[in-house]
């Protein structure tokens, strides 16, 4: 197979697959994966909109409605991209913007037994997003620096109560189920779409 190269936030991303337009809750996604993830948002009871705004060229893939509005971009990475994390910097996006890669919650040896969601700027300082419970509701925060959970606003001092990797990778596999290929028909029965 060869590999194509696609013009993307960070030209140094090598993708030798097409992305896949996928419809989940009747939206068209630009990709399987964008899908997946707003599926996963669906699981974990979070608000969100696909492509919610603008900044100077850099349209965020969602943008989560917790206490604040974090933005989201999602690639199909496999560690700490960089390249992309440096051009959104330059984008002039103030608020806060969470990285999401191509295999859902992950585990770090940094971050112990909690699963990482992704990679969440604040005050132009990256590093992890633990995937947590802010009073039994789902939620995260900066690894580093602020411990408060994004969806609820809440501050418990730590990175919430304790999401287990099995629980974050059932949650997983369910939001890729809900947007795997089937037929229309075979869809529409299973899951409303």
């Amino acid at each position: 197979m060869s590999k194509r190269k696609v013009k993307t936030m960070s030209d140094e991303i090598q993708y030798r697959i097409h992305a896949i337009e996928t419809r989940y809750n009747g939206i068209l996604f630009r990709s399987r994966l964008e899908a997946r993830w707003a599926a996963m948002f669906d699981l974990l009871g979070w608000r969100w909109t696909y492509e919610p705004t603008e900044f100077n060229g850099w349209i965020p893939d969602f943008a989560i409605q917790g206490k604040e509005v974090v933005y989201v971009e999602v690639k199909p990475f496999h560690s700490f991209p960089i390249s992309v994390a440096e051009q959104l910097d330059q984008t002039g996006c103030k608020a806060e913007i969470l990285l999401l890669g191509m295999h859902g919650p992950f585990m770090t040896r940094f971050g112990g037994d909690r699963p990482m969601l992704g990679f969440l700027r604040q005050e132009q300082c990256w590093a992890g997003a633990p995937l947590g419970l802010w009073k039994h509701q789902y939620g995260f925060c900066h690894e580093d620096l602020c411990f408060h959970d994004r969806i609820s606003g809440e501050h418990n001092g730590s990175w919430g109560d304790e999401v287990t990797e099995r629980e974050a990778d059932a949650l997983w596999r369910e939001a890729c189920n809900k947007t795997r290929w089937m037929p229309s028909a075979q869809r529409s029965r299973r899951y409303g779409t």
